[in-house]
């Protein structure tokens, strides 16, 4: 019935029908939220045929879950447990049968899940049905981690030390853990579990989190033990974070006092030297090239081969990246930057040969490539999919996907991207690139971007830089005098033009504003002060994302690799992060950006707004977005 319903929707008769399902569908969700059960349940048995009809029995669920039956829930759970609102379902029903204390049923739910919160829960089930057997091995696991569990967890926990013959040293193994995790309060806290004298251990331990540099005069003198050693090394580690030198000044003072074990010797000198190395120190070069070859570690030879560059050492920056391992030393950044010291270093051949392979590349490095030999870019339209889609047929074969369109035609978009993605688990490489060919007909970029980043094809570029939103995006570029390629740069680096995106620190929309900035642009604009809602308008937020860019394109007189990274990370931070000296060229700065995100993100900016061009019709070089750095804007 579904597939007869959906299969026509070519033709008009058949569209306005789904379009009156759809809208039934609102007025159905509508009137549970009002409590108007009768009505509810009629318009229900009118969408028994909708795909989507299932999410309105679990908006109902969840609204009836406190007063639901076993039997009830059994039902519900088995009849949708192929639908990804499942999974949630049984969480709700789960917490739900922990507030009645109902433990049987319980345990017969629990699906073993990770949910810290829910898996301490079935521990308490199990403790109050006395079933005990292997029950400690599985609490330890939740017990040994450095950060604070929920309160659901405390009967677990308390049952855990009790019944356990070493319990000082697993506080002791927590307590270790949390002070590495940066949690020192609940540290303190579990040394109160402990007696008086590994308390003061403890609490001297919390100074040096606190205050390491005062800890370390003291510690200085302090008895060699094992407690002493490892207080010793974070507050070390604490300090170089702060004062990289000042930490280098007490290790050099305390180092050959105590017996430390070449564990804590190579910790404390890698975290000295990357911290002077992320703090610009000119001691980085040395301490970094004097560390033993056994504790170098990724981030160690990053770190010395864009202090190599900064300065400019094509022989020691050829040296460390031929000391890589072989996934770092290949990687297109890596490849670039071999033939440009290989360049320097009159090695013109192998230099010319890297670039020719890396020139044929859309991407950053490629486009860099391909400026130094003076070639054209390989941006060539390649269609994902090799034949016409038929979108009912299609469809009517993956009924997850199906509802998740109707889902997003329904505005119910983290539900249609759970139906999304779980439909593509079950589909081939040609069945994947046919879906990201329809998600980008219906306008969902986000989720047709992510879906083509699932195959090998990359030169689909209608499909991984579309250039939604045309007429306000022309508007607004020629109001403030903007490349547009770079506001669509801008834009799929950030949201992948999702419109509702919000991100972990709560930047908003498709430019993702943090909402203080929104409200800044719209005072200057003349505008009342913006809700989180009108920042996430789509033409508010145009708006207000391309006069900030304006603002930091004027900031740093048009230079786009700054701009981009002042967008990112901040006027305050580019600023410091300008050369001291003398001039640098662009690419040599993106490279030691000291943020791996702002890196990556004005590399992708440049690239994309490269991308974009092409569709323009435009042949813009991207080097000509990367004037010299200065040393003063």
């Amino acid at each position: 019935m579904v597939v007869l319903m959906v299969a026509g929707l070519s033709s008009q008769p058949l569209q306005a029908g789904i379009e009156q399902q759809r809208q039934l569908f609102h007025d159905a969700s509508l009137a549970l939220e009002r409590n108007q059960i009768s009505r509810f349940k009629q318009m229900l048995k009118q969408l028994a045929d909708y795909p989507a009809a299932p999410y309105l029995e679990f908006d109902a669920f969840k609204r009836r879950a406190s007063q639901t039956k076993p039997q009830q829930a059994e039902r519900f759970l088995k009849s949708y447990a192929e639908l990804p609102f499942a999974y949630h379902a049984r969480g709700k029903w789960l917490n739900v049968l922990a507030r009645r204390k109902d433990w049987e049923n319980y345990l017969k739910f629990f699906d073993d899940r990770e949910n810290t919160r829910l898996k301490c829960l079935a521990f308490q089930a199990r403790l109050n049905l006395n079933r005990l057997e292997g029950l400690n091995d599985e609490i330890s696991k939740v017990w040994l981690r450095g950060y604070s569990q929920p309160s659901d967890c405390d009967p677990a926990f308390a049952y855990f030390l009790e019944s356990h013959d070493r319990a000082q040293q697993v506080i002791w193994l927590r307590i270790e853990k949390a002070f590495k995790a940066r949690r020192p309060k609940l540290a303190r806290h579990l040394g109160k579990k402990l007696d008086q004298q590994a308390q003061a251990i403890v609490a001297t331990w919390y100074q040096a989190h606190q205050r390491p540099e005062r800890a370390l005069k003291k510690l200085a003198d302090s008895d060699d033990n094992e407690h002493n050693r490892a207080i010793i090394v974070h507050a070390i580690d604490r300090l170089a974070r702060r004062n990289s030198l000042k930490a280098l000044e007490y290790w050099n003072l305390i180092r050959d006092h105590f017996n430390f074990s070449d564990e804590q010797k190579n910790q404390s000198q890698l975290r000295i030297a990357l911290s002077t190395a992320i703090q610009h120190k000119s001691e980085a070069r040395t301490l970094l090239t004097n560390l033993d070859p056994s504790i170098m570690n990724d981030q160690a030879y990053l770190w010395l081969a864009r202090i190599q560059l900064r300065n400019r050492d094509w022989s020691g920056l050829l040296h460390t990246i031929k000391r890589m391992p072989s996934h770092l030393q290949q990687e297109n950044e890596w490849q670039y930057w071999l033939s440009r010291s290989m360049e320097a270093e009159g090695q013109l051949t192998d230099s010319l040969s890297l670039l020719e392979q890396l020139s044929g590349k859309s991407s950053y490095y490629g486009f860099l490539a391909a400026d130094k030999l003076n070639r054209d870019y390989r941006i060539e339209q390649e269609d994902a999919a090799s034949t016409e889609i038929d979108e009912n047929e299609f469809l009517a074969n993956n009924p997850h996907m199906l509802r998740a369109r109707e889902l997003y035609y329904l505005d119910r978009l983290i539900d249609a991207k759970r139906e999304w993605f779980q439909a593509l688990r079950y589909l081939d490489q040609d069945q994947i690139k046919q879906a990201a060919t329809l998600a980008s007909k219906w306008q969902w970029h986000d989720s047709a971007i992510r879906t083509v980043a699932k195959t090998p094809h990359r030169n689909d570029f209608s499909l991984r830089f579309p250039m939604p939103y045309k007429q306000q995006v022309l508007e607004h570029a020629l109001a403030r005098e903007l490349d547009p390629s770079l506001i669509w740069g801008v834009m799929r680096r950030e949201s992948l033009f999702d419109p509702l995106a919000r991100s972990s620190v709560g930047a908003l929309g498709l430019m993702q504003l943090m909402p203080s900035t929104a409200r800044r642009v719209a005072s200057s604009l003349g505008m009342k002060r913006p809700r989180k809602s009108d920042i996430l308008r789509i033409e508010n937020n145009i708006r207000f994302g391309t006069h900030y860019l304006k603002t930091v394109m004027n900031r740093f007189d048009n230079n786009v690799a700054l701009a981009a990274a002042a967008y990112n990370a901040g006027p305050g931070n580019v600023k410091r992060w300008l050369p001291s000296d003398t001039v640098m060229s662009a690419d040599l700065w993106v490279e030691t950006v000291p943020f791996k995100e702002t890196r990556n993100y004005v590399q992708a900016v440049l690239a994309y707004s490269t991308v974009f061009d092409k569709s323009l019709g435009k042949n813009t070089l991207m080097s000509s977005r990367m004037d010299d750095i200065k040393t003063r804007y």
